[in-house]
């Protein structure tokens, strides 16, 4: 992955072979500031975490190898837990760098 804004990321499909599987609907942050996964909503408007590890972020869409890289709610409400969301955080302008880290981050006022 490139370095990137946030706000870019989570507007990239996330799609396998060129069909749209879900989008994003917000960044997981872990407390070292790195994002761990998205969370994301499918066509069947169910809510599921899909790791950062397991998708290829390009220029144009998150490339998952299978819907089966999908986490379930249960999953996805431990990494909740967990974590923090990137909206909950008030993270603004943030950038998004190639080992995931966010940077350059502002909090909104």
């Amino acid at each position: 992955m490139k370095r990137r804004r946030l706000f870019e990321l989570l507007r990239l499909p996330v799609s396998t072979g060129g069909i749209r599987l879900a989008r994003s609907v917000d960044a997981l942050v872990d407390d070292d500031r790195r994002v761990v996964g998205l969370e994301v909503v499918g066509g069947d408007g169910r809510h599921r975490f899909l790791p950062l590890a397991a998708a290829d972020v390009g220029d144009d869409e998150v490339a998952v190898s299978s819907a089966l890289v999908f986490l379930e709610e249960r999953a996805l409400a431990y990494y909740r837990e967990h974590t923090r969301s990137a909206r909950e955080l008030g993270l603004r302008d943030a950038w998004v760098e190639e080992d995931g880290r966010v940077s350059e981050t502002r909090t909104a006022a």
